[in-house]
């Protein structure tokens, strides 16, 4: 549901697996722009008397930039809270629960909001260890014994899951995963790998320890204290009518560009700990009002202040989607010219969410969007830093800022000539060329007699939209700088600046493991193995390495962690792909 900050070595790392390399299921209905979508629909917008003349001047400018933001985007609905340390400041509403249906978005609309829920379930743990049932600091199979972890290291402990730092890997979620022999890749506490796994069993730690139901727990021990009682602590087919509908790329199979076509993602329940809850814009201010106010919610203390200070304390460095930032208990913790950020984003199958809290300050702001999958893992952070900076001013009476800039297009490429020039292909006998023009600030495929305008998908990776390049992104290598080589799928070009080797051997075994692998789980969707320049790759991006007959690691990847078995062979073809717990089986199509 985050990117882990560990994995930056590598191109695409174990927690991009899930957001853009194996993806989530297929839509279901066809979904072009969503006409009017972005005109606010102001559900109950709540402000005390002796806020309105602070703040009042600052919602039109928001809800103004939300308008332009959700176009930018391709949003479908936004539900969004500003709270301060008295309480909700404001809940508002914009576009649509239900495209198909027509729904808007209102105040009793509920939203997933993803790995937000973890900073619940922390605090659900730390009580159960005020309480004096719980040791944060004894090995996790003293309380679930049946827990089966493959290591050479010291066992991992409730403070290692809370932070990160057990060692577990970043791929699994699925809570039936938990049942199998875990793998753990590093010393605990040595390292950070962002590991949903670790808060599925933190879940089942909380029903142990407690004796009741997860659902269960977390109502009485966070939702009821908070007044939260329009939300759920997990997401199940008894609040589906009160969920708005989410959203995903139509093919989902593939790389999504900016505004391409939506579908209605699959509906599942998410009984797992590490984002299970659906909450209200409403709600969602008495939980950040709580984060505020240091642990002391609408009707009293949730946590002690001695518990609160454990639960923002920082455990280790890890960068929040590229700011410096530490991991503490289930939240990002930072400083930040003198300002102390409580963070944490959600992602789910079809939800995007970020809540912030400036404690410094006493302003939090929450933000989530009922559409997942878009390019660059989104999520609504620019909303959410955008409505910080106008209650920062408001609250001081200072001019209000502008809003962020207009996203630029994604066929804006500043350094296009890079890439300019012919290509040939070296993975076949053949001499087919790959062809690049620069115009301007637009990199330009000359392909089947047709020209195709390229849009940036990260450094040196475009999507290309023509029939023949969908299903990978084109990417490029560089030596000394200068690019020399570019990739797509199976496919590698060189052109005349290439200086490295021209052939590549490799088992012959591995050919039974390329094609087209498909999880039944929306979460995990479907990805393609494939063969280029000796090495073995999923998407075309994440190289594979060896470690006995049919078994690979991620390579690079620092932690050990992972594994990813190909078995069950018929035509000579694996027809299944276990990759940490998660199974792939072939599908017949490219």
């Amino acid at each position: 549901m985050n990117q882990p900050a560990s994995d930056e070595s590598i191109k695409i790392t174990r927690r991009e697996l899930i957001n853009s390399g194996i993806k989530i299921g297929a839509g279901l209905a066809l979904l072009h722009q969503f006409p009017g979508m972005v005109r606010p629909v102001f559900g109950a917008v709540r402000e005390s008397r002796q806020t309105v003349d602070r703040f009042q001047a600052s919602y039109p400018r928001l809800d103004e930039y939300i308008a332009r933001h959700m176009s930018e985007v391709g949003a479908p609905g936004m539900t969004v809270a500003l709270a301060d340390r008295n309480g909700l400041l404001r809940s508002s509403q914009y576009g649509f629960a239900d495209v198909k249906a027509g729904v808007r978005v209102g105040p009793q609309t509920l939203f997933e909001i993803g790995s937000i829920s973890k900073s619940f379930v922390a605090i659900a743990v730390l009580q159960l260890a005020e309480e004096g049932k719980l040791d944060l600091h004894k090995p996790v199979t003293n309380y679930l014994p049946w827990l089966k972890i493959e290591s050479k290291y010291a066992p991992f402990t409730t403070h290692h899951l809370l932070s990160h730092t057990s060692g577990l890997s970043g791929v699994p979620l699925l809570m039936r995963v938990a049942a199998t022999t875990l793998r753990a890749g590093f010393e605990p506490g040595s390292s950070w790998v962002y590991s949903n796994i670790g808060y599925v069993l933190l879940g089942l730690l909380i029903e142990t320890v407690d004796k009741k139901p997860f659902a269960e727990a977390m109502r009485q021990r966070v939702f009821t204290p908070l007044g939260m009682n329009s939300s759920a602590p997990v997401i199940s087919n008894e609040i589906r009518e009160r969920l708005a509908v989410g959203y995903g790329p139509l093919q989902s199979d593939r790389p999504f560009s900016l505004r391409g076509k939506l579908g209605e993602a699959p509906w599942i329940e998410v009984p797992e700990a590490a984002g299970s809850i659906a909450a209200t814009a409403s709600d969602m201010g008495n939980y950040l009002q709580m984060l505020l106010n240091y642990g002391a919610g609408p009707k009293g203390r949730v946590l002690s202040e001695k518990s609160f200070e454990l639960f923002t304390r920082p455990v280790i460095k890890s960068p929040f989607r590229g700011e410096d930032a530490s991991y503490a208990y289930g939240l990002w913790v930072s400083n930040t010219n003198g300002h102390t950020l409580l963070r944490h984003t959600g992602g789910m199958v079809a939800f995007s969410s970020v809540m912030y809290a400036d404690v410094t300050d006493g302003l939090a702001a929450f933000a989530s969007v009922n559409v997942a999958r878009l390019p660059g893992g989104y999520r609504p952070i620019p909303v959410v830093r955008y409505a910080l900076a106008l209650l920062s001013a408001a609250s001081r009476g200072q001019e209000l800022p502008a809003p962020p800039p207009p996203l630029p297009a994604p066929t804006i490429v500043k350094n296009a000539s890079d890439y300019s020039g012919t290509f040939t292909l070296r993975s076949s006998s053949n001499d087919k060329k790959l062809v690049l023009a620069s115009a301007g600030d637009q990199l330009i495929l000359e392909h089947a007699g047709s020209r195709v305008v390229l849009e940036q998908a990260g450094r040196d990776s475009f999507l290309v939209k023509h029939p023949d390049f969908e299903l990978f992104t084109l990417g490029f290598g560089r030596e000394k700088d200068i690019v020399v080589e570019a990739f797509h799928g199976a496919s590698w070009w060189t052109n005349e600046r290439y200086s490295g080797p021209q052939k590549f051997d490799y088992p012959k075994d591995w050919d039974a493991y390329t094609g087209h692998f498909h999880s039944d789980s929306p979460w995990y969707g479907s990805g393609r193995v494939v063969i280029r320049k000796g090495e073995l790759l999923i998407n075309g991006e994440l190289p594979l390495a060896p470690v006995e007959a049919n078994v690979f690691r991620p390579a690079g990847d620092p932690s050990d962690a992972d594994r990813i078995i190909f078995d069950t062979f018929a035509n000579g073809q694996a027809m299944r792909l276990n990759y940490s717990g998660i199974e792939f089986f072939r599908a017949f199509t490219p």
